[in-house]
């Protein structure tokens, strides 16, 4: 099969998606449509390899979800809100609308992972061998067993989670942030800024502007994004990681940062010159 064909089919495949309503599907009207998009003759012939992937579309699009296979992978396209999949690994996902999940065909053998867009709720079956990733167009999202949920598109990547501990890599900051049960994150591509908040806590971020605001941060999560931001290594105090930390910054040297964050809080942070 071409790589044309399979996009033909992917093409054809959200077609049927965006249009199927539960309980109203009719395949007398739906094949016509599908043939001429398709490029296939009215008149009756026999199914090739290529047109019995489109026959296995339709047929599971019925209980809520389109699911297309091909040498490369396998698509999911949901049909309406709700529709919930369990993935090879046993990982069980909800989507809502028109969202769409991808994964290769040696998933779950020598690692999980899985491109998105739209709403997607996960919920990982844990596997500490094999960390379970999610990549949107913008962001990278890792984690062993939680769950969580992602909103994505071609700018923005939305998490918030209900348990466990995921770690969220935007594509363009590449500062990993950790967020745990009741964080949510918040990442624009087109801005490069980045907001992660929990119910007493936030933290801003943009690599455009150069700038970071902490509000009642954990001292040594403070630390631990200025090493990744600045790209150096900085020494805390084990007795000083819990402080809490509140202020912003912008376009300041890392050196200007520490010296301000140890003034405020009597801390004795060190940046390691190499």
């Amino acid at each position: 099969m071409g790589q044309s064909e399979v996009d033909t089919i992917e093409e054809s495949v959200r077609f049927v998606a965006r249009h199927y309503q539960p309980g109203r599907f009719d395949s007398r009207k739906a094949w016509p449509q599908m043939r001429e998009r398709l490029g296939i003759a009215t008149e009756r012939q026999s199914l090739t390899p290529l047109w019995r992937v489109a026959v296995v579309a339709i047929v599971v699009i019925t209980a809520g979800i389109l699911y297309l296979t091909a040498e490369r992978g396998d698509t999911l396209i949901a049909g309406y809100d709700h529709t919930e999949f369990t993935l090879p690994d046993q990982t069980r996902i909800v989507m809502q609308k028109e969202a769409e999940l991808k994964y290769e065909k040696d998933f779950d053998k020598t690692e999980r992972r899985v491109s998105m867009q739209g709403e997607i709720a996960f919920a990982v079956t844990r596997d500490e061998a094999k960390p379970f990733i999610v990549s949107t167009p913008a962001a990278q999202i890792e984690v062993l067993g939680t769950e969580f949920t992602v909103i994505a598109d071609n700018v923005e990547t939305q998490l918030s989670v209900k348990s466990g501990i995921v770690r969220f890599t935007p594509d363009d900051l590449q500062v990993p942030l950790l967020c745990t049960a009741g964080m949510t994150a918040r990442y624009n591509a087109a801005d490069e800024t980045i907001k992660v908040a929990s119910p007493d806590s936030e933290m801003k971020i943009s690599a455009r502007t150069q700038s970071l605001s902490f509000d009642n941060i954990a001292l040594k999560e403070v630390v631990r994004i200025l090493s990744h931001f600045y790209k150096v290594k900085i020494e805390l105090p084990g007795s000083e990681s819990e402080l809490t930390f509140s202020s912003s910054f912008t376009q300041k040297s890392i050196i200007e940062i520490i010296d301000i964050i140890n003034i405020t809080l009597d801390s004795h942070i060190a940046v390691i010159i190499p």
